[in-house]
């Protein structure tokens, strides 16, 4: 499913996991609008997004730790 290029290097995984956690983040913020209240920061929110960041980097530390046969 994946090639080499998609987390070559750790640089490009924690960027990919930054711009990730990122989008968790900015739908729950802007999610909150739209119901009704404030856009503000909870717990929920920095939870959500430490655990899609923390997500990210598991994926891809699998994925170049056993990576697919050509």
């Amino acid at each position: 499913m994946f090639d080499q290029r998609a987390f070559q290097t750790w640089v490009h995984v924690f960027v990919g996991a930054l711009l990730f956690s990122g989008a968790f983040l900015a739908v729950m913020l802007l999610a909150r609008p739209v119901v009704g209240t404030d856009p503000t920061f909870h717990r929920a929110t920095v939870v959500i997004s430490m655990a899609a960041f923390a997500g990210y980097v598991g994926t891809a530390w699998l994925i170049r730790r056993h990576p697919p046969d050509a």
